[in-house]
């Protein structure tokens, strides 16, 4: 066959896969490769209802709930390792739903490595992946920008996968192939002494700068996944007042340099000093001093602890949680009440698992600067939203919604610009499966 007679082969091979292979792959695709389409046997990620995207019915839709959707992310899993040539994003009734640009990586494992496999524009009605085939069993499609022209949310209805067996495929390169220095668990740029002594767990142990002048030094810890945070904490242990005047936390999906971006700077505090921030998704995560304290103080750091450490970092926040609830309203949830009690054997809870739409309000009898609601789902600690939002009224009736975001184990944390209101209402948005419910053993509401 003549190199023009193989192109158009392969480029009516590609059409098959994602158009007409519902009616049957023709004559001329099936001498060339062995191309198919496949259903994905399971879908996960970022978006809302993201079962919807893998059920057969092009009418129903996961999406983004939201237009500033870059960064969410899907991840298909084919089942076990394929020929990966392409995946395809069917926006279905929402076809002006797309992403302004999106990117897909492909892996043999969900740890990694993940290899890009594709980076462009989406487009109206369909948005398709093409791309040589690389042996892989997870697909992850990332937002990278917002669609400018029509502003809506991310919606996918249906996705699928390109697949050809027939096709000698690349191989995604081992993690042992990187450069050295893109996957350091710690790393400092300004060396500090001892830094694996930060990630330990030994509070008797400690990273430290040596000596008081540590303006502009920095310490980079590699969580080993991507995770969603929204505290990290330095303690400073038997070294409680060498802690920085000043210092700033950025983040990280990559080690890149120039991939990390601020979330939080401030004052360091005596004994343990808390960054907290808007709720993000990341790798790495990079501390860096600012502003040396002065005297004959260093800068220490026992350990480093996040909100994924609920042993260190959320029993400092239960000793500031203190907010008194006087009342407590709900709808599709009972035992409402046990959530403001003392006793920690009680909750409230939706009895159901098809829970979105039911909300719990507490009034704090006067009003308060707030910044924070905890949720407690512990010892339940599966029985979390997939997603939830939270609202704040000064007199019941006008609400304004300051935060929006995902639940996690254990204890569902939200912080938000400060605002003085008396009303704070929860509304789960999203259940997290078929199977388990909603509880909540304990709402903490503070400054």
């Amino acid at each position: 066959m003549t190199s023009k007679a193989k192109s158009l082969a392969l480029t009516i091979c590609l059409t098959v896969i994602f158009g007409t292979l519902t009616t049957g792959i023709n004559t001329l695709a099936q001498q060339t490769v062995q191309s198919r389409t496949v259903k994905p046997a399971a879908v996960t990620g970022d978006l809302i209802d993201i079962q919807k995207a893998n059920d057969g019915d092009i009418s129903t839709r996961a999406n983004s709930g939201k237009t500033d959707y870059v960064g969410m992310s899907v991840t298909i899993d084919a089942g076990g390792l394929q020929n990966i040539i392409g995946v395809k994003q069917d926006f279905g009734p929402w076809a002006i739903h797309f992403p302004g640009a999106y990117k897909i990586e492909v892996a043999e494992s969900l740890s990694g490595p993940w290899m890009t496999a594709f980076e462009g524009p989406g487009e109206r009605g369909e948005s398709r992946a093409e791309f040589p085939a690389i042996l892989a069993r997870y697909i992850r499609i990332t937002a990278t920008a917002k669609n400018t022209i029509h502003r809506e949310d991310w919606s996918i209805a249906e996705l699928k996968l390109g697949v050809d067996p027939g096709q000698i495929a690349r191989r995604v390169a081992p993690r042992t192939e990187r450069p050295p220095e893109t996957t350091p668990p710690v790393t400092a740029p300004r060396a500090f002494k001892d830094v694996s002594q930060a990630t330990d767990k030994d509070p008797n142990t400690r990273a430290t700068s040596g000596g008081p002048n540590y303006e502009g030094m920095s310490l980079t810890i590699d969580l080993g996944g991507e995770y969603d945070l929204t505290r990290v904490a330095q303690v400073h242990g038997r070294w409680a007042e060498d802690y920085p005047a000043e210092y700033k936390i950025e983040i990280s999906k990559q080690a890149n340099e120039s991939r990390f971006r601020e979330v939080w700077r401030g004052a360091g505090q005596p004994e343990r000093s808390v960054a907290r921030f808007e709720p993000v998704t990341t790798r790495f995560i990079r501390l860096t001093a600012l502003r040396n304290r002065g005297g004959n103080h260093s800068w220490s750091i026992a350990e480093v602890r996040t909100n994924r450490d609920p042993d260190v970092v959320d029993n400092e926040d239960d000793e500031r949680l203190g907010r008194q609830i006087r009342g407590v309203t709900s709808q599709g949830i009972t035992n409402a009440a046990s959530v403001s009690d003392d006793n920690n054997t009680t909750r409230a809870t939706t009895n159901k698992a098809n829970y979105a739409g039911s909300w719990l309000q507490a009034d704090l009898g006067g009003s308060y600067t707030i910044s924070k609601v905890v949720l407690i789902h512990d010892p339940d600690r599966e029985d979390y939203a997939r997603r939830y939002r939270i609202e704040a009224s000064s007199d019941g009736r006008q609400w304004q919604s300051v935060f929006e975001g995902r639940g996690e184990p254990g204890r569902s944390v939200a912080t938000f610009t400060p605002v003085r209101v008396r009303f704070v209402r929860i509304t789960a948005l999203a259940e997290r499966d078929n199977q388990h419910w909603w509880s909540i053993y304990r709402l903490k509401i503070s400054e």
